[in-house]
């Protein structure tokens, strides 16, 4: 009799592994790192910037108003000059470097008076964001100057470039000539606090001339942001074990066949 009660408390165990080996098992998994992907846009005075057909060298003469003459350019021509300052700018795009990497060229004639960070959309309430803006106001010692910013999103001092703007004047010290990325991290980025570096160039030189990190603005810092991707509610992964009735293994027909056998064995002996 104990025989057969050790059999029948053998057996349940034993038919639940061998159908846990032979049955297919489904999970979820995430099998490569994601390519980091960021969409930028770049807003001034308000509204959408509009880069200029042609920028004039940097001056220190009386400059009229020609901000806004400068949103009066022909639409093909803005595009195709647009295309070709992108292909010039597109040697910083996927750089790597720290703060201690960075020489200024300029001796005070650029500098980023103040910057601000904007942070929005966070779906899941997780307290991380997909989407920052930064809003700068660059001055200089010259009337007018062109300029261009690189942005850098980064942590433990190594930053990566993630947008090059469009060339765009400042002058010399206007509060108002204020200029705004946008940038959504559409993938590649989780959740984590992220350090924000900006640099600015003369476009007539692509020199470096200025540049902004968490050292010098503690706004630029530990900011908790995240890809899109990872916008969502994480969800615990879940096996399924398909079993499938009415099929008979030859594992299966041994323990049977032992089950039998024990129950006739005190038989025989009566």
């Amino acid at each position: 009799m104990k025989n057969l009660l050790c059999a029948l408390t053998t057996y349940p165990a034993v038919a639940a592994l061998h159908l846990a080996l032979v049955t297919p098992v489904h999970a979820s998994t995430e099998l490569e790192p994601q390519t980091k992907t960021v969409e930028s846009k770049e807003y001034r005075y308000d509204k959408p910037f509009t880069p200029s057909a042609s920028l004039e060298p940097k001056t220190t003469g009386i400059v009229e108003s020609d901000k806004l003459v400068l949103q009066g350019v022909d639409e093909a021509t803005q595009q195709s000059t647009h295309l070709v300052k992108t292909q010039t700018h597109t040697q910083h795009l996927g750089v790597n470097k720290s703060s201690s990497d960075i020489v200024v060229s300029s001796i005070n004639e650029f500098w980023i008076y103040e910057s601000w960070v904007t942070l929005s959309q966070d779906i899941d309430y997780d307290g991380y964001h997909s989407t920052f803006s930064i809003e700068f106001d660059a001055d200089t010692i010259f009337t007018r100057a062109p300029v261009y910013a690189v942005l850098y999103l980064g942590k433990n001092d190594v930053y990566e470039a993630i947008h090059v703007t469009s060339d765009f004047y400042i002058y010399s010290e206007d509060s108002t000539d204020t200029f705004t990325i946008e940038s959504a991290l559409v993938s590649g980025y989780p959740s984590d606090e992220y350090d924000i570096l900006l640099e600015l160039y003369d476009a007539d030189t692509e020199m470096l001339v200025a540049f902004t990190d968490p050292y010098d603005d503690s706004a630029l810092a530990y900011l908790p942001l995240e890809s899109e991707n990872h916008e969502f509610v994480q969800e615990d992964t879940i096996v399924i074990v398909e079993e499938h009735g009415g099929t008979w293994t030859f594992l299966t027909l041994c323990l049977l066949s032992g089950i039998a056998l024990i129950r006739r064995a005190p038989t025989a002996r009566l």
